[in-house]
């Protein structure tokens, strides 16, 4: 673009510039005074981005100001207002409240430097700021992607829990875009529960400040469980003050999904899911501490399945386990609070109850071998199979461990079979 006719004003000519205009509305010249040679537009809209635009005014005549000329084309353009009369400070004020960048008075080739001195140094320093900005976003933009492309929940809120950041695994935990996680607080986006648990956590690490690690689960949907170990930190700004949170969220759904049925298979008999007999002895011991300190009695019963051997040799062995699983299922049919049943091996079982099921076990225990002789009974040769024979013993747990009182009620189990079987026999 050429700024003038004159080589030294070519010195204000720089790459940032785009043009040099003259805007008239009515048709006005460029005054001779200018002693520059600008492009004479008459269509606002025509000036290109970069571009100084020489503004006509007069303080006597209405014309189109700054104001309409910055809303049209925002801060792409730097706005010079000419007069040839001077200028008033309330009129200079009023322009610059406008969107003027300078006022002119047609005074000389001086004064005109100037003014595009200043205007090459304004678009220079705003394409420098552009060229940071652009070189910040390209980062930001590698740091994003980078972030993207790990498959751990990454974010953070700001001091007041609005999510400032975030990459596309939590969004996708949230199962939403990032647009429309960004900006709003995780009340906004999970249920109720999950945001106000999470709140607690976070008012905490505030108080505290640090780090803070803990295991959690993480309800967004009514289907959708998940576990996580969550990684959160305050962040400070320069100055020490919090102004926000970090959280990372590890999923361990898997995990604890492993730790549950490796749990299970630790407690639990894997024929039956009845519990075990490390289970039942760990389960039993903790119910006696309690009964000793409450001064309480207990019951237990051992329940052996009759004639069980006669079911796997003319049934064969499947036969058995479906019997011995059906049996389970009414036993455990049965449980009640206060009552544990556990499957001791083979085809015996124990059974324990404290608390109030205490009083009511020989109740428990005939309705258990009704309903068995009831629905899992079979003849074989050896006579009616499936039905149950059960000893119990009740026993003060402060004056007999539970080993006496099984062998108690043991020995009464043997009496039951010795009579008959599918029956119970109260131990002495």
């Amino acid at each position: 673009m050429s700024l003038a006719r004159r080589p030294e004003l070519s010195d204000a000519s720089t790459e940032t510039l785009s043009g040099l205009y003259w805007y008239v509305a009515d048709g006005e010249p460029v005054p001779p005074e200018l002693d520059v040679a600008p492009i004479i537009i008459h269509d606002i809209r025509t000036v290109e981005a970069h571009a100084v635009l020489l503004l006509p005014v007069r303080p006597d005549t209405a014309g189109p100001g700054p104001e309409q000329i910055r809303a049209l084309h925002g801060q792409d353009i730097y706005i010079i207002a000419v007069s040839q009369l001077p200028v008033s400070l309330a009129l200079q004020q009023q322009l610059y409240a406008e969107g003027a960048d300078d006022v002119h008075v047609l005074e000389g080739r001086v004064a005109m430097f100037a003014c595009l001195a200043r205007a090459k140094r304004h678009f220079e320093r705003s394409h420098g700021a552009e060229t940071k900005r652009r070189d910040l976003k390209a980062q930001l933009d590698i740091l994003q992607d980078a972030l993207d492309h790990l498959p751990t929940p990454i974010y953070l809120k700001n001091i007041n829990g609005r999510y400032q950041a975030c990459n596309t695994a939590f969004a996708n935990l949230l199962s939403r875009p990032r647009e429309e996680v960004i900006g709003h607080r995780l009340e906004e986006l999970a249920p109720a529960e999950t945001a106000e648990k999470h709140e607690t956590s976070d008012a905490r690490l505030r108080e505290l400040g640090g780090l803070m690690c803990y295991e959690t689960d993480v309800c967004l949907h009514d289907d959708d469980q998940r576990y996580v170990m969550l990684h959160k930190a305050l962040v400070s700004d320069e100055h020490g003050k919090p102004c926000g949170i970090a959280g990372v969220m590890i999923d361990i759904t898997e995990r604890k999904r492993l730790e549950a049925r490796l749990m299970n298979a630790a407690e639990r008999d894997p024929l039956t899911d009845a519990f075990n007999r490390r289970k039942f002895f760990e389960l039993a011991d903790q119910a006696i501490t309690d009964a000793i300190r409450q001064g309480e009695r207990l019951c237990v019963a051992a329940i052996d399945v009759d004639h069980f051997k006669s079911i796997n040799d003319e049934f064969g062995h499947a036969e058995g386990d479906i019997t011995l699983c059906s049996i389970v299922d009414i036993l455990r049919a049965h449980e009640t609070e206060g009552m544990i049943v556990a499957r001791a091996g083979g085809e015996e079982f124990f059974a324990f109850f404290f608390g109030a099921a205490a009083a009511r076990a020989e109740e428990i225990l005939q309705a258990m071998r009704t309903e068995i002789s009831h629905y899992c009974q079979v003849k074989t040769a050896a006579g009616l199979a499936g039905t149950i024979s059960v000893g119990m013993a009740c026993f003060d747990p402060a004056a007999e461990n539970i080993d006496r009182a099984l062998r108690r009620a043991d020995a009464a189990l043997y009496h039951a079979k010795h009579n008959g079987r599918n029956r119970l026999s109260r131990a002495r």
